[in-house]
């Protein structure tokens, strides 16, 4: 698989849980297509929400091109194809510990299909955020004093 675009910000807010990973197609147009390839594309405030019974990506934004005559809405919702095992599996665990799920990558598999990694996920808190970047920070305040 290869990596076209990833979401760093979504460790940094999210505490993701690895075993709750998903691979999923995405239901898009044939520019967007030409578009995500190029790179033209960016996942870092995008989420997903399940309605009746699928589930949808949010603020996917990618860019609308000059070079492509055809428009379209960069920021539309978009159907994610997934199994229904899958779904139900996700709605359960949704409901019952109250997560959230987060896209991390899009990628471009073997037969040149584009597929999205979604993680299971549960929000960070704002003091999480900032201790997280304290010990950060320490540890690379001690590597350069280590250095010297």
């Amino acid at each position: 698989m290869k990596l076209i675009i990833n979401n760093k910000k979504a460790g940094f807010d999210y505490n993701l849980l690895k075993k709750e990973k998903f691979i999923a197609g995405i239901e898009l147009l044939g520019i967007e297509v030409k578009l995500i390839k190029q790179k033209k594309v960016s996942i870092k405030n995008s989420y997903c929400k399940l309605i009746n019974n699928n589930i949808y990506i949010f603020d996917m934004y990618i860019s609308n091109s000059n070079i492509y005559n055809q428009k379209f809405a960069p920021k539309r919702r978009r159907k994610l194809l997934l199994k229904k095992k899958e779904i139900n599996q996700i709605k359960k665990q949704i409901k019952n510990l109250n997560l959230n799920i987060i896209p991390t990558e899009i990628v471009l598999n073997n037969r040149n299909f584009l597929k999205i990694k979604l993680f299971l996920a549960k929000s960070k808190k704002k003091y999480e955020k900032r201790n997280l970047i304290k010990i950060k920070s320490l540890a690379n305040f001690k590597k350069l004093y280590i250095k010297y």
